[in-house]
């Protein structure tokens, strides 16, 4: 058999109709093939595929677990523009001893744009829980004007992320329409716990959205949104039209007021948003609660925002921030796997850099190095032990 058919059947049979699948087996039971004219086979638009995994997008490190939420998308502008080749189902486990590959996500249109297009939408309403994947790569990548126009080579991903893929960074476009766009679910959110709050059809928030920097780092870009509904009340679900000024602090973005139309059953994952001029609506992923706000998947990234009032903002400045745990000293295990083999003991001085344990994970061996030079201060694992991500393997003495 064609060693490559698993990658590139659902693009042949989208846009020449010829299922190559069928094609092999009637070669292989001693049938005809369905066709022998090259001339038979016409060309019809363009296909994309997205090979969705369960995959750490930063680190390319496989991800396991149980499959909690799970819905694949469906067709959207025609019947069958998203094809789903997938395997799996909601309480599915991803597990350490397989590729971790969820689906194969096609998409089909009468142009590149279209296919493009139709791709960014089913990417969207692509929800996975349980497990890390790599749709906020594809999502980036997708709708990069580069691959847009086709100018790709295999250089891509160093050219566009020399430092690594570390997520969606916000535009002043982008950014406005997450501010508006989460401003509106906390006000429509709010309304549905306070009987009081249908009364009124004015807020102010402020929001706090992560904001990627040059150097990898992420700076709270603050926005303060103003809204006023254009009904007497809410729909708790259905759509709520809202008229949105927001204000940044960066000094970099302009305010602006605008239209939007918000499309939510409240607490449901898919949020449609839509503003003037905006060809087709924009979907976003409400995931979970959070002390301070909410966690929204938009274009494919993860964003934990913090939805403030005004008074809230200004108690919040006395606060102090939690401290992060120092990882200089410590080998974490990148994912789940199996320890093979470890190469130290405690008492030994180590070199930045130098192997200190191997571990194994869905086919692939992982070496982990020391993070700094040192003496080793204790081993916490030893081959053939089962480990989890994150898991402490071993600790460095203190410099």
């Amino acid at each position: 058999m064609n060693t490559r058919l698993q990658v590139e059947h659902p693009i042949t049979e989208y846009i020449t109709g010829f299922d190559l699948v069928e094609e092999m087996i009637r070669s292989a039971a001693g049938l005809p093939l369905t066709t022998t004219d090259q001339s038979a086979v016409k060309i019809n638009g363009w296909a994309i595929e997205s090979r969705v995994y369960a995959e750490d997008p930063e680190k390319y490190l496989p991800s396991i677990g149980t499959l909690s939420k799970y819905q694949e998308p469906r067709s959207w502008r025609v019947e069958n523009d998203v094809r789903c080749d997938s395997g799996i189902s909601e309480g599915s486990e991803i597990s350490m001893f397989y590729d971790p590959m969820i689906c194969k996500l096609s998409t089909h249109g009468a142009t590149r744009a279209d296919a493009i297009a139709t791709m960014n939408h089913a990417l969207d309403r692509y929800l996975i829980k349980g497990v890390t994947h790599n749709i906020p790569l594809l999502r980036d990548v997708i709708s990069n004007t580069d691959f847009g126009s086709g100018r790709i080579t295999t250089a891509f991903l160093a050219e566009h992320y020399p430092g690594g893929f570390k997520g969606h960074r916000l535009t002043s476009e982008t950014a406005g329409q997450l501010a508006t766009a989460s401003a509106a679910m906390q006000f429509i959110r709010q309304a549905r716990e306070s009987s009081d709050h249908v009364a009124a059809r004015v807020a102010e928030y402020v929001l706090l959205l992560p904001q990627l920097q040059d150097d990898g780092s992420v700076h709270k870009l603050e926005a303060r949104v103003s809204l006023a509904l254009d009904s007497a009340a809410v729909n708790l679900q259905g759509t709520n039209s809202f008229t949105a000024t927001t204000v940044y602090d960066n000094g970099e973005y302009p305010p602006t007021t605008s239209k939007l139309d918000i499309s939510w059953d409240v607490d449901m994952p898919f949020v449609e948003l839509c503003q003037p001029g905006q060809e087709n609506a924009l979907t976003l992923q409400y995931l979970d609660p959070l002390p301070l706000g909410f966690r929204v998947q938009f274009m494919g990234t993860k964003f934990d925002i913090d939805v403030l009032l005004p008074r809230q903002r200004e108690m919040l400045r006395f606060m102090k921030e939690k401290e992060r745990l120092d990882t200089s000293k410590l080998v974490l295990s990148p994912m789940p796997g199996t320890i093979v083999s470890v190469a130290i003991a405690p008492g030994d001085v180590v070199a930045e850099g130098a192997e200190v344990a191997v571990v194994e994970a869905m086919k692939m061996q992982n070496v982990l190095r020391a993070p700094r030079a040192g003496t080793i201060k204790a081993v916490h694992v030893q081959p053939g032990a089962t480990v989890g991500g994150d898991d402490i393997l071993i600790e460095l003495e203190d410099e």
